[in-house]
């Protein structure tokens, strides 16, 4: 199944989870019902119905919420959705409850239905993001995606659904067990867009350069047979000097480095704070006073830009518009910026017989 359409499907499809479901709720009952003195037998008794009453209500809750998961991948992907086996896994880390609902593997393909539940305290929102870091744990190289399904204010519960593939040689023993691992996530992200325009300072001029350091990475257009070629100009591309820095907070985590001509070119240098823990990333947009964009020329440019590593695990960025107005001072200048709090980072797992999630 290609990962894109299950990635193009959540994000339009995006079920929540029932507000009444609150597996600390069953949890907490349970608690109250074993501890409980002879002497409050009667009180017990109470709270015994009491608590059945309310677990019968999380169960049900529980099971709309699986129903609408599972017709969610339906219509994602019938043929996992029926192979979906039960695991009803949990653990916790950093105050933080994930539990695997379902999974399956069906040939090299995998899915993993979870949820994550902060116990004490809200980091846990709808824009949380596993960060790269869910894995289906298999001897086997893979790669796949990660998307959230729904989330609950209530009771601070985010559902999501791993889809990986891999490229399997052989077929796994039947004794095989498995882990679903999660290390690190991401919350309380924020998209804010920017007008950098009042940030320019006064006239732009020629700029002091220097060559760029060893890149971490860069976007571009190239004719197919020009790739190697573009890639190799990125790395030996002049850039705006970062001694010369304006460092002008932009928004948090988003420092506005400077602008300026290089070999002819518009550049706009932009760093990102620490983007090993929180991911800052962004995208600039160029028009003039009169609405023009030169956003289809910039579609077209071999490079457009280029990034690479400083202090701190910053990211410097250099945005590259080789067509840009005459008059430069009729530049309008955007931003469209997405950061996180920093990630938190633990350990979450649980292990389980592969015999449980493979498709017969």
């Amino acid at each position: 199944m290609p990962e894109q359409k299950l990635k193009n499907f959540l994000y339009q499809n995006m079920p929540e989870p029932p507000k009444d479901f609150d597996e600390r709720v069953h949890l907490h009952l349970s608690r109250l019902v074993t501890k409980e003195e002879p002497k409050m037998k009667r009180a017990s008794g109470f709270i015994i119905a009491f608590a059945l009453i309310l677990v019968i209500g999380m169960a049900t809750a529980l099971a709309a919420f699986n129903e609408e998961t599972n017709q969610l991948l339906y219509r994602i992907w019938p043929q996992a959705a029926q192979a979906l086996k039960p695991v009803h896994l949990a653990c916790e880390s950093q105050g933080i409850r994930m539990e695997v609902v379902s999974a399956t593997l069906d040939g090299s393909e995998s899915l993993v239905t979870l949820t994550m539940q902060d116990l004490e305290g809200d980091r846990v929102d709808e824009t949380m993001d596993l960060f790269d870091s869910a894995i289906l744990q298999l001897p086997y190289d893979g790669s796949g995606t990660c998307m959230q399904t729904g989330y609950d204010p209530e009771t601070k519960t985010a559902s999501f659904a791993v889809y990986m593939n891999f490229n399997i040689d052989e077929r796994p023993a039947e004794g095989d067990k498995v882990s679903f691992r999660v290390s690190r996530f991401l919350s309380n992200k924020k998209e804010q867009t920017v007008d950098l325009t009042p940030l320019i300072p006064g006239e732009i001029i020629e700029a002091e350069s220097m060559p760029v350091p060893a890149i971490r990475g860069w976007s571009g257009s190239p004719e197919s047979d020009r790739r190697d070629a573009a890639k190799e100009k990125a790395r030996n591309l002049m850039v705006l000097n970062t001694n010369n820095s304006l460092e002008i907070p932009v928004v948090d985590g988003v420092t506005f480095a400077g602008i300026g001509i290089v070999d002819g070119s518009l550049h706009v240098q932009i760093r990102y704070t620490d983007i090993h823990h929180t991911d800052n990333h962004g995208f600039l947009s160029l028009s003039d006073k009169n609405g023009n964009s030169y956003a289809e020329s910039l579609s077209k440019q071999e490079i457009g830009s280029v990034s690479w590593f400083g202090e701190n695990h910053d990211s410097w960025e250099e945005y590259i518009f080789d067509d840009y107005p005459e008059d430069l001072s009729q530049i309008v200048l955007q931003g469209e910026f997405t950061t996180a709090d920093s990630a938190v980072e633990g350990d979450w797992y649980v292990t389980f017989p592969l015999s449980v999630i493979k498709s017969e």
